[in-house]
């Protein structure tokens, strides 16, 4: 068996699927700006959310024989781009390459594989193939494309590419200094399957829904099988209100567009970077659609005193695909890449 180890300085295209959005702490393990290639034997599969792992049997640079833990883009991901767990067999030889650990030379974060019979596995959207064009994983969604029936809001939506968290955010003091001191991994919001809160959880990269059931709406989330009840009108004031990750949440027409406030948010940080959120953090959102009716416009604004100087304005969108759903996530606890 022939094995070895090839550095190639490289930039990895961004995920069509998951916009700018990295899955989780990956950015912080793994050395996004260069890519290694190794060969071994696949020892192990996980085939589950939020993380595709791997094990192979190979050779760390230098040569030595090791196993190397690879980790991959979730289920929900790389399902939509046509892969399913019998594509990497246990006890298949295979050339592997990604984005190799900062600190450890045992753990890579996989883009491309190339089986024996040729064909060449690509790990989600914007990955150019290296080895071959006998390709599996292509996106297989259907394409983007205007409302004709005049459905409104009450679909599923598909995440379009581009990060929610690309506004000015001015912070505090306070809140700078917190997020300098924030370990990716060790305070990781999401570690063992942990839901996000909001507004982090508006981030996820993968289909959401709206359904309308009168006095409330719900909104579902793919990612950690979330559901947002946004309530159709404003409780009564002396009704008592518990802090929930999520937050409690009221919605309102403004034309066509849905206007959602929401307060009482117990959630620890704003996203993965470690940016705090206080006890009297609000969001305020909007969620238009465009003009036909292919794509839905988001716009949040989050009000926190003592995280931001003023309020933070982020956006992003999704599109209208024709057959897509939100799938069950059923996170799976693993052993993390430490």
């Amino acid at each position: 068996m022939t094995i070895f180890a090839r550095t190639v300085a490289a930039a990895v295209g961004c995920l069509a699927l998951a916009g700018a959005v990295e899955a989780h702490h990956s950015a912080a393990i793994f050395d996004r700006g260069s890519v290694i290639e190794v060969e071994g034997t696949i020892t192990e599969v996980q085939w589950v959310n939020p993380h595709v792992r791997l094990k192979m049997r190979g050779a760390v640079p230098g040569g030595q024989e090791h196993d190397w833990d690879i980790e991959s883009n979730s289920v929900s991901i790389v399902s939509r781009f046509g892969l399913t767990e019998g594509v990497v067999p246990v006890g298949v030889h295979v050339k592997v390459a990604g984005n190799g650990g900062r600190g450890r030379d045992d753990i890579l974060w996989i883009t491309n594989m190339l089986l024996p019979d040729g064909k060449e596995v690509l790990f989600g959207g914007s990955i150019p193939a290296r080895w071959s064009n006998d390709i599996v994983g292509r996106d297989i969604r259907g394409a983007v494309t205007a409302d004709t029936g005049n459905r409104g809001l009450f679909r599923v939506w598909t995440n379009a590419p581009g990060a929610l968290w690309n506004g000015k955010m001015s912070l505090t003091a306070a809140a700078e200094a917190a997020r300098r001191a924030f370990d990716p991994v060790a305070n990781d919001p999401t570690a063992n399957c942990t839901p996000k809160g909001m507004p982090y959880a508006m981030e996820q990269p993968y289909p959401i829904e709206f359904v309308d059931r009168g006095d409330e709406i719900l909104l579902k989330l793919e990612e950690y099988d979330a559901v947002r009840h946004l309530a159709t009108k404003a409780p009564a004031a002396s009704a008592p209100r518990a802090r929930s990750p999520l937050g409690d949440s009221v919605a309102r027409w403004d034309g066509q567009a849905l206007v959602v406030t929401t307060k009482d948010i117990d959630s620890r940080y704003l996203n993965a970077t470690g940016i705090p959120l206080g006890k009297d953090v609000s969001t305020l959102e909007r969620f238009e659609l465009n003009a036909d009716g292919s794509r839905l416009d988001y716009t949040l604004t989050v009000t926190d005193p003592i995280t931001f100087t003023e309020p933070a304005v982020f956006r992003k969108s999704w599109d209208w695909r024709p057959g897509e759903q939100v799938k069950p996530y059923d996170c799976r606890r693993s052993s993390p890449l430490r």
